[in-house]
């Protein structure tokens, strides 16, 4: 019983769901002259009245199941056909007689209402106690649109559950993802900065070559693995919704850009870079943060810019902004990609070597914390980014 509840519950919940089945209802009574319109649904072994506009006064409502004399529906049912009776007197189907005169109807229209699979899920009738004149060439047409407009809305409707239900699905799927990645991120940060500090030490102690380009290596996979779970880190708490904290200070930008450029250099020595750096007052900014961009936007040219070329690198401060430039020579950005160059998980088809495509995304939100911006520009098969934050 329960069971059966639920269902015609459900039942009435799509119909109720569709606004333009009250209107509905109105047109077809209007145009046949009829007092009782319904949309009925047939769960296989009953017809249940879906929606109702009872003129007549019979007392027919909503989710009550409906009796032989209103349901003339089997053809329908059967043979997806409409059924159109004026006037029942002269019908010639006995059956059909037999059901209407049980209640002293004398006209009934009932047109099948069938979903995109060709699934019956019921009809759209009317029904009345009089007789009344009928041009089907009128009211065929009618019905038939009217039918497929509450089968259209049917399916529609489901189709954005559907949706919604695996959208609601994917939102958790992605909040469990980004809390993984943020804790993997912090639970990977402590050992491999101490990777770092001795490879570094090494580096600088081992007095036979070999191992000294050993441990040189081992800084450099470490320290590229250090950005990326910086920025792993930093996309998890855009998505977790906590974003890009500041600790701002008075920063010389122009050391952070140049201990940026000489860590990076480290893996490149013989890349040639020109710097031209112009910025010689202190700014109000998150030295951690704007060396992180720095390294990012560094990265970013040492990768994709050509390697027999020169990257220049510029800074100042004009009137009240802090400017950083950095111009690499390179092939043409597609389009697509360039347009989207500063969303997360966005690469480069020339790109060398892997990465996750977050550090432009990074920058790009930190830039923006500092109230400031950052852009991109190809011209000359040259790329020049060049961003802005206030002194």
């Amino acid at each position: 019983m329960k069971e059966n509840k639920d269902a015609i519950s459900h039942l009435l919940m799509r119909i109720e769901d569709i606004p333009a089945v009250k209107n509905i209802l109105n047109t077809i009574c209007l145009y046949t002259g009829m007092d009782l319109g319904l949309v009925t649904s047939h769960n296989g072994h009953q017809w249940i009245a879906c929606a109702v506009r009872d003129s007549l006064g019979v007392g027919v409502t909503a989710g009550q199941q409906l009796e032989l004399h209103y349901t003339l529906g089997d053809e329908a049912h059967d043979k997806h056909a409409p059924i159109i009776i004026p006037d029942i007197d002269h019908c010639e189907n006995e059956d059909w007689k037999r059901k209407l005169y049980a209640k002293g109807f004398k006209s009934y229209i009932a047109f099948p209402i069938v979903d995109n699979d060709g699934l019956f899920f019921g009809t759209l009738c009317t029904i009345d106690y009089k007789a009344v004149s009928i041009d089907r060439e009128r009211i065929a047409p009618l019905f038939e649109l009217l039918a497929e407009l509450i089968s259209f809305h049917l399916s529609s409707i489901a189709k954005i559950k559907n949706t919604q239900a695996l959208l609601g699905e994917e939102l958790q799927y992605s909040e469990r993802r980004d809390t993984l990645l943020s804790v993997l991120g912090h639970d990977l940060k402590n050992p491999l900065s101490a990777v770092i500090t001795l490879s570094q030490y090494l580096a600088d102690k081992l007095e036979n070559a070999k191992h000294k380009q050993t441990a040189k290596l081992i800084y450099d996979s470490s320290y590229r693995m250090k950005g990326l779970i910086d920025n792993m880190l930093d996309f998890a708490r855009s998505k977790l919704g906590t974003g890009i904290h500041l600790n701002k200070n008075l920063v010389e930008l122009d050391k952070v850009i140049l201990q940026a450029l000489r860590e990076i250099q480290t893996s490149a020595p013989h890349r040639k870079v020109q710097t031209n750096l112009g910025a010689k007052h202190p700014v109000t900014c998150d030295h951690e943060r704007m060396a992180q961009v720095f390294s990012n936007l560094i990265g970013n040219s040492f990768r994709h810019g050509l390697a027999e070329n020169t990257i220049v690198i510029k800074s100042s401060i004009e009137s009240d902004r802090f400017i950083f430039q950095i111009e690499n020579d390179g092939h043409q950005i597609a389009a697509p990609i360039f347009n989207n160059l500063f969303k997360p998980f966005v690469g480069r088809k020339n790109q060398k070597e892997g990465g996750l495509g977050l550090g432009l995304y990074i920058s790009k939100q930190i830039i923006t914390a500092h109230s400031g911006d950052i852009h991109v520009k190809c011209f000359d098969e040259k790329v020049v980014f060049t961003l802005w934050i206030p002194i």
